[in-house]
């Protein structure tokens, strides 16, 4: 059934908008929808000074479920577990409370038309309810109405994404310079001070590396170890159960022993490093930092099991001995040194070559350097002995004929360079891909400016 929402091509155009600001993330549906029991109205948390219900909760989480489903399709399953449920959900909720201060509606009848134009609820170019109903049941595994709800608040978000980029505008200057970077090629000559050419010229003695670790010493400092106890169940019941005595302030070990569930240990771990085995979702792993040791985080299900944490072992941040670091002091201070000669030796051959031929191989003689010249490259292209050619285009685009550019630098050395030659570029190609270009540019812009209003939202919300 899945593979139904990635046959149908139009799919995506229907979904595009809804995508840029529901990012997609889920793997838990909850304990369950049939009733509204204490435990579902129990806080999962505060937003803008006011409680969220578990129930409101794991609503915005099965909505982002559904809509990663409609992006994703039959890949869905594949990447389920790498995607982010919890943040994605409260994102939602803090976009939605903003739409309803904006008194940001949607009519019924609005829902019900774009359903209607759903490519995958059609069966010969029409809406088709029996579709309708199994892929809401096998698909999407929704009723009816739960699923319309969540259009409905799709709905909201994607006009209050057109509200807050409804300014966002691009200038034709911004198609054309971002075409040109594509696709105009140039040529360079070049002089290179490569860190890699003056390394093994340099070989710090165990006095330096001592003297270097007394001065950085916090720059080695492991970070905060972490040992966790836990107690997990595959069973609904269970893990109501465990709800109910976390919420009477039970600790892990009097949980164990109420339930008769073992109580495991996760064994050390660093703490903003979790081993990928653990499935520790980060705001789960958060709350425990700020609760007493033993004293469990709300319960937490990742795939088909839930999970009880409790801090056991809280291990603070400290530097190895310098043994342990001693080789990769070492490769710091030759990295360092390597680079402030080569940034020396390349200023004071910028200072000879002002108001003088370009010439490579007497600079190359007589500083060590690397000299040469390209072939005609784009931007995206990789240069023979230089590596990424984007840094050296686009200070090439910026010469005049015979200019030597200023010193720039890469991770691999320092530069200057002088244009070559650049090809003609193909103004028909422009012409016709500079509509396409231009809405890939002004989607990209708008994106930027909603994901900015989303992080202020976010920090207002706390």
């Amino acid at each position: 059934m899945l593979r139904i929402l990635r046959d149908k091509k139009t799919a995506k155009k229907v979904w595009i908008g809804l995508a840029i600001i529901i990012i997609p993330a889920f793997t838990l549906w909850g304990f369950g929808s049939s009733s509204r029991s204490k435990e579902e109205n129990t806080p999962a948390g505060k937003m803008f000074g006011k409680n969220v219900s578990n129930l409101e909760f794991r609503k915005a989480i099965a909505a982002t479920r559904t809509a990663a489903i409609m992006q994703f399709g039959d890949n869905f399953p594949k990447i389920e577990k790498y995607l982010n449920l919890e943040g994605q959900a409260w994102e939602r909720l803090v976009l939605l409370q903003e739409a309803k201060k904006r008194k940001i509606n949607i009519s019924d009848k609005e829902v019900i038309e774009t359903i209607q134009k759903m490519p995958y609820f059609q069966k010969k170019s029409a809406f088709d309810n029996k579709t309708y109903v199994e892929i809401l049941r096998y698909v999407f595994r929704l009723q009816p109405r739960a699923f319309e709800e969540q259009l409905r608040q799709n709905l909201i978000l994607a006009k209050l994404y057109s509200q807050v980029t409804d300014g966002v505008k691009i200038e034709d200057s911004q198609i054309r310079q971002e075409w040109l970077k594509n696709n105009e090629e140039l040529s360079i000559y070049y002089i290179a001070a490569l860190f890699a050419e003056f390394a093994n010229k340099i070989n710090p003695d165990d006095k330096e590396i001592s003297a270097y670790y007394d001065k950085n010493k916090d720059i080695f400092k492991e970070p905060p170890s972490l040992n966790l106890e836990y107690i997990l169940t595959e069973s609904d019941e269970e893990a109501k159960k465990i709800t109910d005595l976390i919420n009477k302030k039970y600790d892990l070990d009097k949980i164990s022993k109420e339930l008769n569930l073992p109580k495991k240990e996760t064994g050390l771990f660093k703490q903003y490093a979790p081993p990928a085995a653990l499935k520790i979702p980060q705001e789960t792993l958060n709350l425990i930092l700020t609760l007493k040791e033993g004293l469990p985080a709300p319960v937490a299900k990742v795939d088909n099991t839930y999970y009880a944490y409790a801090l056991k072992e809280n291990k603070p941040a400290e530097a190895p001995a310098l043994a342990e670091v001693k080789e990769k002091i070492k490769e710091l201070i030759t990295n360092e040194e390597s680079r402030k000669i080569a940034q020396a030796k390349i200023k004071e051959c910028a200072d000879k070559l002002k108001n003088k031929p370009f010439d490579q191989v007497a600079s190359a003689s007589a500083y060590g350097f690397k000299t040469g010249q390209t072939k005609f490259f784009k931007s995206s292209d990789q240069l023979d002995n230089l590596g990424p050619g984007q840094i050296f285009w686009e200070n090439a685009k910026k010469l005049k004929e015979n200019q030597l550019s200023d010193i720039f630098s890469d991770s691999n050395g320092y530069y200057i360079i002088k244009l070559k030659a650049n090809k003609p570029v193909d103004e028909d190609k422009f012409a016709k891909e500079k509509k396409d270009l231009g809405d890939n540019i002004l989607s990209r812009e708008k994106s930027k400016v909603f994901g900015k209003f989303t992080e202020e939202m976010k920090k207002k919300a706390l």
